[in-house]
C-alpha cells in the first residue's frame, strides 16, 4: 500500500483498489486485477466470485464514505486493455452541479454523460463545492471500511 496519505485504499493477492489520480471527485475508485486479465470471460470462477464480492463491498463503502446516492460501475478497458472497473460516486452535490451546468434538472439523469462531464469538470487539483469533502478524507474513510492490507 502507498501509505496513510496515498490513494490505495485496499489491496490483496488478487486486486488493488485506489482512488483515481486524475479526478478530484471524492470516492472515485479504480479496481484493478493483478493477474493481467483483459476480459471478464478470462476470469476463473474463483476470481470472478472474488471480484463480485469486492465490488459489492467497495460500493457499500463508497456510499457510506461519501454519501453517494448511486455508484456507477463501469468497465471500458480501452486505453488500458487490462480489466479494471471504475466505481464512480454520484453524490448529491455532484448531481446538483451537473444540473446547474447542463440545465437538465427536468430530464432523467444521463449517467454516462454525467460521468464524462464530472471527469472533465473536476480534474485533479480543482476546487470542489463546499461540502463535497476531499480525496484524502474519502481515502481515509474507504481504507477504514475496506480494511485492506
Amino acid at each position: 500500500m502507498d501509505g496513510a496519505g496515498g490513494l490505495t485504499v485496499f489491496e490483496d493477492e488478487r486486486f488493488t483498489v485506489a482512488h483515481e489520480a486524475g479526478c478530484a471527485v471524492p470516492g472515485y475508485l479504480i479496481v484493478r486485477l493483478r493477474d493481467g486479465s483483459t476480459s471478464y470471460g478470462d476470469l476463473d470462477p474463483g476470481s470472478a466470485q472474488a471480484l463480485g464480492a469486492l465490488l459489492a463491498r467497495a460500493v457499500r463503502a463508497i456510499e457510506a464514505a461519501v454519501g453517494a446516492d448511486r455508484v456507477y460501475v463501469l468497465t471500458f478497458a480501452e486505453l488500458d486493455r487490462r480489466l479494471h472497473v471504475h466505481l464512480f460516486p454520484r453524490a448529491p452535490w455532484l448531481l446538483e452541479a451537473y444540473w446547474r451546468a447542463t440545465g437538465s434538472r427536468e430530464r432523467p439523469v444521463n449517467g454516462p454523460a454525467l460521468f464524462e462531464w464530472a471527469r472533465a469538470t473536476f480534474a485533479a487539483g480543482c476546487a470542489l463545492p463546499p461540502g463535497a469533502g476531499t480525496v484524502a478524507q474519502a481515502c481515509a474513510a474507504l481504507r477504514e471500511r475496506l480494511g485492506g492490507r
